[in-house]
């Protein structure tokens, strides 16, 4: 297995936070975003890792040297991830996994998605609905409904950031990802590709992660959310004081 982590964007919303960096780049305690995830990977087994960077990737590349692969995306100023996919698509082989490269998650996930055995798995969190992000809705253990404007109703999950598509669906995948390039779509995401089955009926599925922490870092409030949860996980047990009866 193999892994792809996009952090090919400019993230414009972090901007009060983050000058002059890539949002993967953001300090969490001793390290960086995509330093913390890259490790994690490794502690995995995965070493066979592909980072495709575009804003400001000398960043990237002094922060992770060799220990990964790269990819550029030239266009990521004018495209979207779906771009940056494509610049990539000859690793698009075998089974992979494919990471926001902007993501602090528990180890657990990680586990969660390479021990799927459905051909596309998109990883969700049925806890997130109130300040849900990217929406999904379920139907079995099926995605059938996605999109930012889901209604809170119309919401059974948030989409965290990580797919694995096993190697059985990676050709058609590639194939369409292709088709979807070739008919000009590149300002969108690259998950609009897995978006495109759904509205054919075609499969993909859902892993619920409820109950393991993660968190995107798009918005300032994002970072603060991810800073309180490192603190209050830092902070001891107090002692219980018990008051024997006299």
């Amino acid at each position: 297995m193999k892994a792809i982590i996009m952090a090919a964007g400019i993230g414009k919303r972090l901007h009060a936070l983050n000058i002059n960096k890539p949002k993967c780049l953001i300090s969490i305690g001793n390290t960086t975003l995509i330093r913390r995830s890259v490790n994690l990977l490794v502690s995995k087994g995965i070493s066979d890792i592909t980072v495709i960077v575009g804003y400001k990737s000398d960043l990237i590349r002094n922060e992770l040297n060799n220990d990964v692969a790269y990819f550029e995306n030239p266009d990521f100023h004018i495209t979207n991830s779906i771009k940056s996919l494509w610049y990539a698509r000859d690793l698009l082989e075998d089974d992979v996994l494919l990471l926001n490269g902007d993501l602090y998650y528990e180890h657990d996930i990680l586990d969660y998605a390479i021990n799927q055995t459905n051909p596309v798995v998109m990883l969700a969190d049925s806890t997130r609905i109130d300040k849900a992000d990217y929406r999904f809705g379920f139907s079995g253990n099926q995605i059938s409904r996605f999109g930012k404007h889901l209604t809170n109703q119309e919401t059974d999950g948030e989409y965290v950031g990580i797919v694995r598509i096993d190697q059985s669906f990676i050709k058609t995948f590639k194939k369409t990802l292709e088709e979807m390039i070739t008919s000009g779509k590149s300002n969108i995401w690259w998950e609009d590709v897995l978006y495109s089955f759904i509205e054919k009926q075609i499969p993909i599925h859902y892993f619920d992660v409820a109950g393991t922490f993660w968190s995107e870092v798009d918005t300032l409030q994002d970072y603060n959310y991810l800073q309180n949860w490192i603190t209050n996980q830092d902070m001891p047990i107090p002692h219980k004081i018990y008051q024997s009866a006299s």
